[in-house]
């Protein structure tokens, strides 16, 4: 789930968002006391961001848009601390109406 918003007229636009993203992830877990890899599966989330440059007519029709999508880790699953990962990004073309 994602809220973002456009900023600027005509063609030409700043788009910035942010989001939740809640998922079940897999963990490895060592157990001390049986000396065995446990497989555990945890709720884990993320908070996406989003800040990019967005081509799209008012009248719709063709978009193009392009932005760097970094990301926290929401410290739940058993981590204690906020993750920051700032390597992604996107690219979208499409039709809008």
């Amino acid at each position: 789930m994602e809220v973002s918003g456009l900023i600027g007229s005509g063609n030409h636009h700043l788009e910035l968002g942010l989001g939740l993203t809640p998922h079940l992830a897999t963990s490895l877990d060592f157990n001390s006391e049986t000396l065995e890899l446990e497989d555990k599966v945890v709720f884990d989330s993320l908070i996406p961001l989003r800040i990019g440059y967005r081509y799209q007519k008012p009248e719709g029709g063709f978009f193009f848009r392009v932005g760097y999508t970094p990301f926290f880790k929401v410290p739940v699953g058993g981590r204690e601390d906020w993750v920051f990962t700032s390597i992604f990004a996107g690219l979208s073309i499409g039709k809008s109406f």
